[in-house]
């Protein structure tokens, strides 16, 4: 009797062992079928994302009060040109606005902020605006050309001459053109 035991032991221990495996392999096959699904969602959205212009802030700290951002950029002499920019209740701080990552225009306490600029405006120059920021030709040479009617915000030339007044860098421009438009229009989002 003892021989059957051992051979019915083993019978069943195989045939437990063959269940097993074969639940692991349908779970597997099951949670598989799953993680593909998660995995094409993520992919979907990366390329809506890319519809959207990117720019890339140079990012100094992130606030929860605005009085916070601007002891943080008093205390920094190197900050003299950075703008403070609310989002979602959170207060950035960013010395540049560029279209590309450069780093070496990045300060040593400084890291990029991938973010992009939708505008569901109405007025058709504000719904541009995200166009316009890309497009260098309506920063560096605004004022060398006649621009056409209705291209861009009635203010713009206004608004860059004292934007130019605190620096001809590109990026610290498009930076400071931003937190005007976007301070004073509701109709315009930034989303990370």
């Amino acid at each position: 009797m003892r021989k059957n035991e051992w051979i019915r032991a083993a019978l069943l221990g195989v045939a437990s062992g063959l269940v097993g495996v074969a639940l692991f392999v349908v779970v597997l096959n099951f949670v598989g079928k799953e993680e593909v699904k998660e995995e094409v969602l993520p992919v979907q959205q990366e390329v809506i994302e890319e519809e959207n212009a990117s720019f890339y802030a140079s990012q100094h700290g992130l606030f929860s009060s605005k009085e916070g951002a601007q002891q943080f950029i008093a205390e920094n002499p190197l900050l003299n040109k950075a703008a403070i920019i609310e989002v979602n209740q959170q207060f950035f701080v960013w010395s540049a606005l560029a279209t590309n990552k450069q780093p070496e225009s990045l300060t040593p306490s400084a890291f990029f902020k991938q973010l992009s600029v939708v505008a569901g405006c109405t007025e058709p120059t504000l719904q541009k605006l995200p166009e316009i920021l890309m497009d260098e030709k309506y920063l560096k040479n605004y004022f060398e050309q006649t621009p056409k009617e209705g291209e861009v915000p009635a203010d713009w030339g206004k608004i860059l001459t004292a934007v130019s007044s605190l620096s001809n860098d590109i990026n610290v421009m498009r930076l400071h053109l931003l937190v005007h438009y976007y301070g004073e229009n509701d109709c315009l989002k930034i989303e990370f």
